[in-house]
């Protein structure tokens, strides 16, 4: 597996940063398979303004054709930069957190119709780690019908990442969207209820946990050598 990652800081890139990213896939691979965009927020250490890095891997496919074209590439991924990544950025992240959107493409170059995205959410070195979440990323909630699952990264007993994962069409809009979804009120609290039973569980273990959500169910998973558990919340 051939595999090329770039990355570029929004501070010094030459055109749009995706079509820096995939001049760089061109440069190397005759014809990609899968491809992933990330946006990472950070801080500028001189003036302190929030910036990001803009991070993109590309697989490359296993045989090429000579119909595939990397400006179909292009246009399809700077849509979904635009449409899903970019907004997800800017609407839902704090510093260090990250987004990223993960898509196969078709031996034309264009993409699939069905794109992953993820938002992982560093927490802050502090106890209150729940109340954190409960009032950062409340609005978050409005994409319940798309969040699909999560994982809580759990170091030293503590909570140091949150990934939550999505499933959106490609043409989804989350500008629009945005504008006309409400908060879920039953999703929150269901979501900082299951955050407790978390937090209870890390004060004694220290493996990572992941909760699945399905039938608009939350399903806790996660397990030690000494401890196995499973647990649904149902919403």
């Amino acid at each position: 597996m051939s595999v090329l990652n770039e990355t570029i800081s929004d501070t010094n890139f030459p055109d749009d940063e995706v079509s820096f990213v995939i001049n760089k896939w061109k440069n190397q691979f005759p014809a990609v398979e899968k491809i992933s965009v990330s946006l990472q927020r950070s801080q500028d250490k001189i003036s302190g303004k929030h910036v990001h890095d803009c991070i993109g891997e590309a697989e490359a496919a296993k045989t090429s054709s000579n119909i595939f074209d990397y400006n179909a590439l292009y246009e399809d991924t700077s849509y979904i930069y635009y449409s899903i990544l970019q907004p997800l950025q800017k609407n839902f992240t704090n510093l260090n957190d990250r987004t990223l959107v993960k898509m196969l493409v078709k031996e034309d170059g264009s993409l699939e119709k069905k794109v992953k995205a993820e938002l992982v959410i560093v927490i802050p070195n502090k106890k209150e780690w729940v109340s954190y979440i409960a009032m950062k990323y409340r609005k978050l909630t409005k994409f319940a019908p798309f969040i699909k699952g999560m994982h809580f990264e759990v170091q030293k007993h503590k909570i140091r990442k949150i990934k939550i994962m999505f499933n959106f069409e490609y043409d989804f809009n989350m500008i629009k969207y945005l504008k006309e979804a409400v908060i879920n009120e039953q999703f929150f609290n269901n979501w900082i209820a299951t955050c407790h039973i978390i937090e209870n569980y890390t004060k004694e273990h220290t493996s990572n946990i992941d909760v699945a959500i399905k039938d608009n169910n939350m399903h806790i998973h996660y397990q030690s050598i000494k401890v196995k558990f499973s647990r649904s919340i149902v919403l």
